[in-house]
């Protein structure tokens, strides 16, 4: 006897309705899982972008996701482990955009890498603000190490730039310090905009001269490369321009206190 007969003769509508419907919903689509896992990252730079991490939650994310906090969680085990991979990708994409920039004269092929610099940390405002927050407990610990990644690399194609296979102790420390001093202003820029970004740049550029030309005397690497950098300079550019402002402030006034300094003698040493 069919279902029919036991029915009393009449089809089970109901049930074949549901069959109709579920041949019409469109069949699940499942991502591979670190396809997935790569558009949630994506997903959440661009969240991050427009606001701080501290600012979003991890329903926030979700939503931005198409996704549910309990999928999230599938892929991340908290906000934190998202936001670390969002900071090394983030890290990888500004180091490349830095080795695209081609080589040349070393202050131009620095105002270039600080241009594309700012122009990466003002396009991923929210991202930089959290990541270099500088001494900041609160940063995750591979975010910092993202970080510090991104300022080796800074350290290496700017050796690269000043032809240096291996800095001295003193010439590493040099452009450490000087790279640090680009991310505190960069994070000052972001806050404030006190000044146009093509002056900020200008003056990044030219610092590190500066900085170089101050600590020459005391290492002999450091000075062959300062003269090194003003045979390769163009007069026109940025360092250039730097060496002969500083001698166009030499006026007669000022030629009197340089001659003053330089006539100065050392005591002798068994004077009393």
């Amino acid at each position: 006897m069919s279902d029919q007969d036991l029915d009393g003769g009449k089809p089970d509508v109901a049930r074949d309705g549901r069959k109709a419907r579920a041949r019409k919903r469109p069949p699940f689509r499942r991502l591979p899982s670190e396809k997935r896992r790569q558009e949630i990252i994506t997903t959440a730079i661009k969240v991050f972008r427009e606001r701080p991490e501290h600012e979003v939650s991890i329903d926030d994310l979700a939503a931005a996701a198409g996704s549910s906090r309990s999928s999230l969680y599938r892929y991340f085990d908290s906000k934190q482990e998202l936001f670390e991979a969002v900071a090394d990708r983030v890290g990888a994409e500004v180091v490349d955009r830095l080795d695209a920039v081609d080589e040349g004269v070393p202050s131009w092929n620095l105002m270039i890498r600080l241009h594309v610099y700012f122009d990466f940390i003002e396009e991923h405002e929210g991202i930089v603000g959290g990541v270099l927050a500088m001494g900041s407990g609160e940063v995750p610990e591979s975010a910092r190490a993202a970080a510090q990644r991104v300022r080796d690399h800074i350290l290496r194609i700017t050796c690269d730039t000043l032809e240096v296979a291996e800095p001295s102790p003193a010439l590493e420390m040099v452009i450490r310090s000087w790279i640090a001093g680009v991310e505190l202003a960069g994070v000052e820029w972001l806050r404030t905009r006190s000044l146009p970004r093509a002056e900020l740049e200008m003056l990044l550029a030219r610092q590190l001269g500066i900085t170089l030309i101050g600590v020459a005397p005391a290492d002999p690497a450091i000075a062959e490369r300062v003269s090194w950098w003003a045979g390769v300079e163009p007069p026109d550019g940025p360092f250039g321009v730097l060496v002969r402002s500083v001698a166009g402030l030499l006026d007669v006034k000022m030629l009197g206190n340089v001659a003053r300094v330089l006539s100065y003698e050392e005591a002798p040493a068994d004077r009393p």
